[in-house]
């Protein structure tokens, strides 16, 4: 064991270590994350005790790795650097098992946990130098690898989250028996609006129940949900109060729940495993095992014509089209 490679080891771990206490500050105070696509959302509803909990355990793993690293360089002592090892080992199962449950289960790459993964290598690297053993870097490879094998060959019958709980809003008109609808709408879509403004102006002769799900999870949006749910205006029409609140600039800071949040993480999973590239999409349940998929702003509209839900209809001017005869300068 070198000074060297025992500082390298030891600055590395640091690094994890206040890497993934500053995701948990960031999850916790601010409420975003070093990863911002959908696929961390999905792979979030698949941990039984929650997603921040899983970031914590993995802080203070390496926070413990340190402690072990700079006390068995002070003393030297093989049982600290063999605990050392031991719980690295378990740590390279425990990641190859997630990532072959992301890869080949649910076949989405969470940033995220690739990058803790990537930490994990480099750490079982710098462990072997420190050590002077490559037989430590080739079984924490082998250690990975079984984990990563065990959870990709096997059928754990993904699926996805119950529609109705991507819903943050519903509005109810009787008959209760009528088809129930999820709108899947962005806060930042000119064709959602278009949607929501004419389901506003139809909203008290609508019949049966119509979810909103809205996919949107920066702070500013979280605002503006929580801004539908408090108000009376959101209780008597949510589809114009969501044009309402959507047209602010800067909405005010209101507090938002955990299962606000929690839900718009659900819609997000469902869009992304129900494999949907774009918005607005209304999902029509007709009865129990019966669902309709309607994608795009043309498409929704001419259903809401048919089913006669349209008793007024907004105009909207066509957006303007480019000059073909226009020279260039």
């Amino acid at each position: 064991m070198t000074k060297v490679s025992r500082y390298a080891l030891l600055t590395f771990l640091f690094l994890a270590a206040s890497f993934l206490s500053a995701e948990v500050w960031m999850q916790a105070i601010r409420h975003t994350s070093f990863c911002t696509t959908s696929s961390c959302d999905v792979v979030g509803e698949y941990v039984r005790f929650g997603e921040g909990n899983l970031i914590k355990m993995g802080a203070a793993f390496f926070w413990f790795l340190w402690s072990l690293a700079f006390f068995g360089g002070r003393y030297d002592r093989k049982w600290i650097w063999g605990s050392a090892t031991l719980l690295l080992f378990g740590a390279l199962a425990f990641d190859g098992a997630i990532l072959g449950f992301q890869f080949m289960g649910l076949k989405e790459k969470c940033l995220l946990c690739i990058v803790v993964g990537g930490m994990l290598f480099v750490t079982l690297s710098l462990f072997s130098w420190v050590r002077r053993t490559i037989l430590t870097l080739f079984l924490g490879i082998a250690v990975w690898t079984g984990g990563f094998a065990a959870n990709a060959i096997l059928d754990l019958n993904v699926t996805p989250p119950a529609i109705v709980d991507t819903a943050f809003t519903t509005w109810e008109n009787a008959p209760d028996n009528a088809p129930q609808h999820v709108l899947f709408f962005s806060l930042h879509c000119d064709h959602c609006s278009k949607i929501l403004a004419n389901l506003s102006i139809n909203a008290q002769t609508l019949p049966g129940k119509w979810h909103l799900a809205c996919t949107d999870n920066k702070e500013e949006d979280f605002y503006r949900l929580a801004t539908v749910l408090q108000t009376e205006e959101g209780k008597q029409n949510p589809f114009l109060e969501v044009l309402r609140v959507e047209s602010l600039d800067k909405p005010d800071p209101v507090p938002v729940s955990d299962d606000l949040r929690q839900t718009v993480r659900t819609a997000r999973a469902y869009f992304k495993m129900k494999g949907f590239q774009g918005i607005p999409v209304l999902v029509v349940m007709e009865r129990p095992g019966w669902e309709m998929v309607l994608r795009g702003e043309n498409n929704i509209t001419e259903y809401l014509r048919i089913r006669g839900f349209l008793q007024r209809e907004l105009q909207f001017p066509d957006p303007p089209k480019a000059n073909a005869n226009a020279t260039q300068g």
